[in-house]
């Protein structure tokens, strides 16, 4: 195989410590120094005491040689792939991770189609299915050409010489190496078949561009697969081998033209094309960017794929994440991402004259606990567009945090849904304490006495603090956490600034000021507890990859377990608060009837949240398959809405259009909850409600 000596090349590492082959115009001092007139003697040198003793294999000298040589089966070994991340449907690409500058592919051979392989042999090593190892015809033939030239401008490696280089010995200019590498060509080809160390060396070779392999090439330079490549196609990327700077499509075209025309002279040569069809591929337009293209990588739901490398690498590493050849698919559903992305970053654009900014989604399927979409950021170019915040930092839910204070009053036997309370102006003072705390209401007024159901419903903070202490604050924080919504507190900043949270502090250390959103929760967080509200009580931890599998071997490595669900709640009091919360009378006071917070032709449960400060607003609601969080505000928490820029204007359009579209999407009817026994139902002032039994109206 002719190779042009005349520069040494320096070989980059991979990922994983084995040697890369680099570019051409890389240039490292040989190991050795050898005259030009004499190179054609070295070669003939090598020729005999490698070949020669090769084939005795009882030579004394070649047993102690071979027994210092790497194993050969190294040559097997798994080299780096991307690992590619795909959505619920196992079609719809999100992500491909790989290290900077590599991309790799493993493929079979018999995947490859044809034309590919057979331009690089022809290329590279036209003898390849003959020879056995070494190419002593191509070593005299280069040893000439070097003699005649008084040049080092032959080369003579054969494929399964370039293999060993690629995975095993590297290229470093020395004779050494350069033996070890010819036995080891010779101990690798009475061991493994030649389409073995084809389809090996073919997935290992550098094409340029950030591309290793045929599969990467393909995809990168044609976005296409091997397979369907065509001959102009096929003999442009052969081409690269040799000199993948030199010979770089991207960046010398002339360079690369030449010798595309090169292969497809080898090819006709071998007698795999005619001339008719060199000709025809050399005058193909192969030009960019509409016929061949620069590498990309373009990545569906960032949020969320940044979660799931996150979940990844806690499980499985780094170097496995980003070069471990993994083919995961998550939970996510496509449509309904797309859905979810729309509504929330149209809504938020429409919202700027409020000073909002960014928005966050999340969506699960309370029966399995899958999270089915995610929107990090509403607009990425925006401040914190680079953020997850759907699931980090946590921020103040506002009343939104009810959903855990009527849930642990009703479970407590102390309230019911139509226990009165009294919507009168108070202070309260922690025991031990000389600051008092003053809940207000939103509207600055207060409504008179008014029932558990419509206190929750219209989000009046007078009476859910009532309720909050007549239940104690440690209840409400328990219940939290054992729904899968555990309050975060601050406590000061890392030596970066970065503000540290904790969600284990004592329970004594939680104020009265919790239940309207004094301690920060996520959207993530703040869906995770509806659910358990939308399944009858059931906690089913949130999930984002369904199962995991090598992408060369099909080998399964991880598959997500069916969570039956922990029962947390008694499903009596999911009920109870289903039905408060589903209820468009308890709201109407507020809110009105008919608002945002329902849907045309279906059931829903919803409650909103808003700080008091105007700096987060939040809609959190639920139907039996679908649970959404939503929040709004800014990435900054200093930087506030407007004034009166409450839930029902920022986060309830999101929520209401997102719900809307998706169980339209899913094709899901108008379906709600069959009562639990052991309820007791009564009339209370006119109105069906519910009760636990050893309560009443």
């Amino acid at each position: 195989m002719p190779l042009n000596r005349r520069r040494q090349t320096a070989w980059p590492l991979r990922p994983n410590g084995m040697r890369r082959r680099a570019s051409a115009s890389q240039v490292l001092e040989p190991g050795f120094k050898v005259s030009r007139p004499a190179n054609w003697l070295l070669r003939v040198f090598t020729l005999v005491a490698i070949a020669v003793p090769s084939l005795i294999l009882t030579s004394p000298g070649y047993v102690a040689f071979a027994d210092k040589l790497p194993d050969p089966d190294t040559v097997t070994s798994a080299t780096p792939e991307d690992t590619l991340i795909y959505a619920a449907d196992n079609k719809t690409l999100l992500a491909d991770l790989h290290p900077p500058g590599y991309q790799a592919y493993f493929e079979p051979l018999s995947q490859m189609g044809t034309l590919l392989p057979a331009a690089v042999i022809s290329i590279e090593d036209r003898n390849f299915y003959s020879e056995p190892g070494i190419d002593p015809q191509g070593i005299v033939r280069a040893s000439i050409v070097d003699f005649q030239t008084h040049s080092n401008a032959e080369g003579a490696s054969t494929i399964t010489q370039q293999l060993v280089k690629l995975r095993v010995v590297g290229n470093e200019a020395t004779l050494d190496r350069k033996m070890r590498e010819a036995l080891l060509a010779f101990q690798i080809e009475r061991k493994y078949t030649k389409d073995q160390i084809l389809e090996w060396y073919l997935n290992s070779v550098f094409f340029a561009n950030t591309a290793w392999g045929t599969a990467a090439a393909s995809k990168i330079y044609f976005h296409t697969t091997t397979n369907k490549l065509d001959l102009a196609q096929a003999s442009m990327l052969a081409g690269i081998i040799r000199g993948p700077t030199i010979y770089n499509p991207l960046v010398n075209w002339t360079s690369a033209k030449q010798r595309q025309k090169t292969v497809l002279d080898a090819m006709i040569r071998d007698g795999k094309i005619t001339a008719a069809d060199a000709a025809k591929a050399f005058v193909e337009d192969l030009s960019r960017p509409a016929h061949m293209f620069m590498p990309s990588n373009q990545v569906v739901a960032p949020s969320f794929v940044r979660y799931v490398t996150s979940l990844l690498i806690n499980q499985f590493g780094a170097e496995a994440t980003y070069s471990g050849g993994m083919r995961v698919v998550t939970t996510l559903n496509p449509r309904l991402q797309e859905l979810a992305q729309r509504d929330v970053s149209q809504n938020i654009a429409k919202l700027r004259y409020r000073n909002v900014t960014q928005g966050a989604l999340v969506s699960l399927d309370p029966t399995t606990g899958a999270i089915i979409a995610m929107v990090g950021s509403a607009n990425p170019n925006t401040y914190g567009g680079q953020y997850n915040l759907a699931v980090w930092p946590p921020r103040n839910p506002g009343s939104s945090m009810k959903i855990y204070t009527y849930t642990a009053a009703i479970a407590s036997k102390k309230f019911t849904m139509t226990t009165p309370i009294r919507d009168s102006r108070f202070t309260y003072r922690e025991p031990g304490s000389t600051e008092s705390y003053t809940p207000r209401n939103y509207d600055g007024k207060t409504h008179g006495t008014c029932q558990v159901q419509a206190c929750m419903g219209n989000s009046l903070n007078i009476p859910a603090v009532k309720v909050e202490l007549g239940v104690g604050v440690a209840n409400v924080v328990l219940m939290a956490r054992a729904m899968g919504a555990p309050p975060y507190q601050q406590h000061g900043a890392d030596v970066n600034g970065n503000p540290l949270f904790t969600t284990n502090d004592p329970l004594n250390s939680y104020g009265a000021s919790l239940t309207l959103g004094g301690y920060g929760e996520t959207p993530l967080q703040m869906a995770t507890g509806a659910s358990v509200l939308a399944t009858q009580g059931l906690l089913r931890q949130p999930y984002a990859i369904n199962l995991v599998r090598s992408t060369s071997t099909g080998q399964l490595i991880y598959s997500h377990a069916p969570d039956p669900g922990k029962r947390v709640l008694d499903a009596r009091v999911a009920y109870i608060m289903q039905m408060i919360m589903s209820n468009d009378n308890n709201r109407s006071m507020i809110f009105g009837h008919n608002s945002l917070l329902t849907l045309p032709g279906r059931k829903v449960a919803v409650k909103t949240g808003t700080s008091d400060s105007f700096a987060d607003a939040w809609t959190v609601g639920f139907t039996p398959h679908i649970v959404t969080a939503v929040w709004g505000g800014n990435a900054d928490w200093r930087m506030k809405m407007t004034k009166n820029s409450d839930s029902y204007y920022i986060a309830a359009p999101m929520w209401h259009r997102f719900m809307q579209d998706a169980l339209d999407a899913l094709h899901l009817p108008n379906e709600w909850y069959s009562q639990p026994a052991g309820l007791i139902t009564a009339k209370c002032h006119g109105q069906t409600a519910w009760y636990l039994p050893g309560t009443h109206c």
